[in-house]
């Protein structure tokens, strides 16, 4: 799986620190306005995920097979219904919004069980402690993630919805990134399930 936004807003927080059923959902979020749009913190309203269920998740070795499946981007997809469709795109605002705000609890809320074990992988627990223990840290209007666009929202034959997004980010020297996003509905919200940067191709 290539986990999109790892390093920028993971890892790159770590290192300088160290040297989201009830509240509001991001379904109930309005739908996206006009591109390019950088969502800004203060529209990170989703409810925070505790920290410590973070890290017993990460301590939980998956039951099952990872959900990531390589053909996700090429699989055949049919046009989503309108309201699956606008809950896909407030899910990804929020998650804009949310790391625009540097707030890691807040997007952390918003990826599946599974990728969030492949998102912090690798990073040791000391930092990943002091990581998710940080206040939120909003990033200056010059490294902000800016959305350019959003494509059709599909419905996968696996239940998923895939999705490509459009994005300008400050550590890439193109000002136009498409990258495909995989979502999976758990307990009514749809969450990421996988990204694959640069795979914005898809059907």
């Amino acid at each position: 799986m290539d986990v999109g936004l790892r390093h920028p807003l993971l890892i790159g927080a770590v290192i300088a620190s160290a040297l989201l059923p009830c509240g509001v959902r991001a379904q109930e979020m309005a739908t996206p306005g006009p591109f390019p749009q950088a969502p800004g913190p203060t529209a990170c309203v989703v409810e925070a995920r505790a920290a410590a269920d973070v890290l017993a998740v990460l301590d939980t070795a998956p039951a099952t097979p990872a959900y990531a499946t390589p053909d996700a981007v090429a699989a055949w997809g049919a046009a989503a219904d309108a309201a699956s469709s606008a809950a896909v795109k407030a899910t990804l605002l929020q998650v804009f919004a949310c790391a625009n705000a540097g707030d890691p609890l807040r997007f952390a809320s918003l990826y599946t069980d599974p990728f969030l074990r492949d998102f912090f992988g690798g990073v040791p627990q000391a930092d990943l402690v002091a990581f998710l223990g940080m206040p939120p840290q909003p990033l200056p209007v010059e490294q902000q993630r800016i959305i350019r666009g959003l494509g059709d929202v599909e419905l996968l034959p696996d239940g998923r919805t895939r999705v490509v997004i459009i994005l300008d980010e400050p550590d890439d020297p193109r000002t136009e990134e498409p990258d495909t996003v995989i979502l999976r509905q758990v307990d009514g919200r749809w969450l990421v399930d996988e990204i694959h940067e640069d795979a914005g191709s898809a059907p």
